[in-house]
């Protein structure tokens, strides 16, 4: 790796980078609606002169194609266009032109250390390998990356690996963290929709009201995960919503019915794929013993992310180069990202780059991407184009 070149390469660009981030974060627009942000995207990757550039991908996603696709190796480097429905405070300079519309995961980020790979692709186009720049729609809802999987063009694509990144407020800035097998944990989220009937206050007894029920089920739910799986599983599911409802709030009325929200979540997909029936079957039978209709539904399913050992091991190699600190933890992370559907179909590498140990945390108000993990980022993707295309 030609330290000095690459030196050279971002003290030329970061200025630009900075400013293109900034630009991005004020662009937020929550999952499915990333139309502006994608043409602003295709924008900035038409002056990088790509062989191919499709559009559209899996919603509003978009592909950039550096080399000749479908010939030697192909690499895809991910990065996901959504932002939260999370608005910015007024101590952000560069805030969201949306009054209720952040970048508070640090996507605009992300999204910059793949403009930044472009610039060098343009600048030093690979030569045994193809190189492709994905940016993803609706991370954050765990849509995206099923419907890119499924898009005519990805299939078509094939890459032979996936990288991605994500910033982690709370570990050293530009740490490197990484550990092969699974990375993150697969998730999803139950809702258990309980009806019953309404009565007058006066004589509950000639309705029935879902609450005594919405609370069995709570407890249930909570101790679900370790009565079934063990301490040394990590299996966790948490209630993260309740509500007793008949329309307008009366004095007078009890509720008929009422919902309960919970996320299930494991380390191992198919330890996540046990828990759900028994999760349904929990729930059924206390509605059961209430005497209440029961609806279930599921939403925001994410597989566990494997991570291919040989790319886990090259990046540890390319982050030594770059004097860069590394960490591998011995667990999974308990939180959950949908670059793991890729897991199925390529052979992928997620990893961590520190942002900072007293960072605000990921989805708080008052995250925002710091700038100074461009430079870190960048030359991390680089760091694997330059490996790649001279491997043997």
């Amino acid at each position: 790796m030609d330290l000095e070149k690459l030196d050279r390469f971002m003290d030329g660009i970061i200025s630009e980078c900075t400013d293109k981030r900034r630009k991005l974060h004020q662009l937020a627009e929550i999952s499915n609606e990333e139309e502006r942000t994608a043409a602003q995207i295709c924008e900035w990757l038409e002056e990088t002169r790509p062989d191919a550039l499709h559009k559209n991908i899996g919603g509003h996603g978009v592909i950039a194609v550096y080399g000749r696709a479908n010939k030697g190796k192909s690499v895809m480097f991910r990065a996901e266009l959504d932002g939260l429905p999370i608005p910015d405070p007024d101590s952000i300079n560069h805030k969201s032109e949306d009054p209720e519309t952040g970048h508070k995961c640090g996507h605009d980020g992300h999204m910059t250390h793949l403009l930044g790979l472009a610039q060098w692709l343009h600048k030093n186009p690979p030569e045994r390998i193809c190189v492709m720049l994905l940016f993803q729609p609706a991370e954050e809802t765990g849509e995206g990356a099923v419907r890119v999987v499924d898009d005519k063009i990805f299939k078509k694509l094939k890459p032979d690996y996936m990288i991605a990144l994500h910033n982690l407020p709370g570990y050293e800035k530009h740490q490197v963290i990484v550990r092969e097998g699974p990375f993150t944990s697969a998730s999803v989220g139950v809702k258990f929709h309980l009806k019953g009937a309404t009565s007058h206050a006066a004589h509950p007894e000639d309705g029935n009201s879902p609450a005594l029920a919405m609370a069995a089920m709570i407890n249930a739910l909570s101790a679900m995960a370790g009565n079934s799986f063990g301490e040394h599983t990590l299996a966790l599911v948490t209630v993260v919503h309740a509500h007793l409802s008949l329309g307008e709030v009366a004095f007078g009325t009890t509720p008929g019915e009422g919902v309960v929200m919970a996320t299930l979540r494991a380390a191992e997909t198919e330890v996540l794929e046990r828990m759900i029936p028994l999760a349904e079957k929990q729930g059924t039978g206390i509605a059961s013993a209430w005497d209440l209709d029961l609806d279930i539904s599921q939403a925001e399913y994410f597989q566990t992310t494997i991570n291919d050992k040989e790319l886990a091991g090259m990046l540890l190699e390319i982050a030594g180069k770059l004097e860069l600190p590394d960490l591998q933890p011995s667990r999974p992370f308990p939180w959950s990202e949908d670059f793991g559907r890729f897991s199925d179909v390529s052979r992928v590498l997620l990893f961590g780059l520190g942002a900072g140990k007293k960072h605000p945390q990921l989805h708080h108000k008052a995250y925002d991407y710091p700038d100074e993990l461009l430079v870190s980022g960048i030359k991390l993707f680089v760091g694997f184009v330059m490996k790649l295309d001279h491997q043997k």
